[in-house]
């Protein structure tokens, strides 16, 4: 009787079509306006942050008391804050700290998340249930008891931030990720490879990992502007980033306590996280869309029929 040997896995495909779904998905996405048009804005958020010393027209930090709360001018396009502080600086040098803890927080959960799903999902036993246990436990506790306990041990900062964030969803990420390697394992070619001696690693890296993360890469789009309104929220609330900041919360926090006197102080922070939020929730949807094509034709009838019935 032949026996086949492991070497022989090496020469096995990775998976159906999984080198190519990125280079597939993003073929598909560049065709889509919508996901053009949000992909340009978030980029250009992207780059606005990164190049905030040359942008914004003033030191977010200088403080003149005799301009402040001032409304819009040809000085001060949004106005200045209760310092005299210029707030078109203040929102611009906001984008750098909301990229900076939601981008981190959100990956970081992903991969984390990701890791923990897949070894629960391809090795179950005792380590599966371990782990479904541990994202059971993180999961029933409210985000916001969870968060406050953590930032009252850790103190409020940026690296804090970015952990409590991150913690709050790596359980939902390592949920999904473990139910989606679950139904990979018993696909054909997942079965061949460990049938032929391939190793677990080349079997996770090599084919599980290619088809199941691309699926999720909507949810992920779809956390980063929850994350940026968390981070925004525990600022306001005094338990995020701290001033004297350039902080959306912050900002927020400060507008509000003298909005009776102006309410500029709030318009730019506001803008900022309804275009930011908007951009990336327009682009988790075109993911979503371009991954199950058969949601958007059901999406399409739907419509039709409203617009039928209406008329």
């Amino acid at each position: 009787m032949a026996v086949i040997k492991p070497s022989v896995a090496r020469d096995l495909p990775a998976g159906p079509g999984a080198q190519s779904r990125v280079r597939e998905l993003l073929s598909k996405l560049s065709s889509r306006p919508s996901a053009a048009i949000s992909t340009a804005v978030i980029l250009a958020l992207i780059l606005l942050a990164l190049l905030a010393p040359v942008i914004a027209p003033y030191d977010p930090t200088h403080i003149d008391v005799y301009t402040r709360l001032s409304a819009p001018s040809v000085q001060h396009w949004l106005g200045t804050d209760s310092l005299g502080r210029d707030n078109l600086s203040r929102t611009i040098y906001g984008s750098r700290v909301a990229l900076e803890i939601a981008l981190p927080a959100v990956f970081g959960a992903f991969v984390v998340g990701a890791v923990l799903g897949m070894l629960a999902g391809y090795l179950r036993g005792w380590l599966d249930r371990v782990l479904v246990v541990v994202f059971d436990t993180l999961i029933s506790f409210p985000a916001v008891i969870l968060g406050l306990a953590l930032l009252t041990l850790l103190g409020p900062s940026v690296g804090s931030v970015i952990f409590v964030i991150g913690i709050a969803l790596v359980p939902y990420y390592g949920r999904l990720v473990r139910a989606q390697t679950l139904a990979q394992r018993e696909v054909g070619y997942a079965k061949t490879e460990r049938a032929l001696g391939a190793s677990r690693r080349r079997v996770l890296g090599r084919h599980l990992f290619p088809n199941v993360v691309p699926e999720l890469l909507t949810v992920v789009a779809m956390d980063v502007p929850g994350a940026i309104v968390d981070e925004a929220g525990l600022a306001f609330l005094g338990l995020g980033v701290q001033p004297p900041t350039s902080d959306w919360g912050v900002m927020l926090g400060d507008g509000f306590t003298n909005i009776a006197a102006s309410p500029w102080g709030v318009v730019g922070p506001i803008l900022a996280l309804i275009v930011l939020t908007a951009a990336f929730l327009v682009l988790g949807e075109s993911l979503r869309d371009t991954l199950d094509p058969g949601r958007q034709g059901k999406r399409r009838g739907l419509l039709s029929r409203l617009r039928r019935n209406h008329r």
